[in-house]
């Protein structure tokens, strides 16, 4: 799968698994979309028009249990009111007895990103996720390979941009996306 957020980076690095996969006459990956439940409409419909229209399907990894049991963003949801798996996943980073529907804490980013990726990853046998991150975004990046091997569950991170810098993305995007 390609890890694809909608933003520039994911934008590019499929791009780029599109043109190798068609001149090269591969079967396209699919996108892995993880839906946090606060995206804005217009990102939602931006990832399945880009889809559409290059080709790709689109699998979205979404922590339902969370999700469904908060009204709103910020709301905090017990964590013994969540399902077994959450529950661990809340006991591993924190000895939390909430978890807030939020991104920007640790448990909510965790519950919210790596659980439900963690879940698509093992429940459809994906031993690989291409992403596009790069090694100047944060420093939490510098330590990342171009292969990345990665367990529970046991899969490869690809990162085919990763020594690009910003300035790279939009240049690549520019002049060669664009125009398509």
């Amino acid at each position: 799968v390609i890890g694809f957020t909608g933003g520039k980076d994911s934008t590019l690095t499929a791009w780029l698994v599109k043109r190798v996969c068609e001149e090269e006459g591969f079967d396209k990956p699919r996108f892995m979309f993880v839906d946090h439940g606060q995206h804005f409409d217009e990102l939602e419909d931006y990832v399945e028009r880009l889809a559409d229209n290059w080709g790709f399907e689109v699998m979205t990894a979404k922590n339902e249990d969370l999700i469904s049991q908060a009204d709103q963003p910020g709301d905090k949801v017990p964590v013994a009111d969540l399902n077994e798996r959450n529950q661990k996943a809340a006991e591993e980073v924190g000895d939390y007895e909430e978890v807030p529907w939020l991104m920007d804490t640790e448990a909510g980013n965790h519950l919210l990103k790596t659980v439900p990726m963690n879940e698509l990853l093992e429940n459809h046998e994906i031993n690989a996720v291409i992403n596009g991150v790069r090694w100047d975004e944060h420093e939490s990046r510098g330590d990342e390979d171009f292969y990345s091997p990665r367990s529970n569950p046991d899969h490869i991170r690809v990162h085919p941009i990763l020594q690009l810098d910003e300035r790279d993305v939009w240049d690549v995007s520019w002049f060669h996306m664009v125009p398509d």
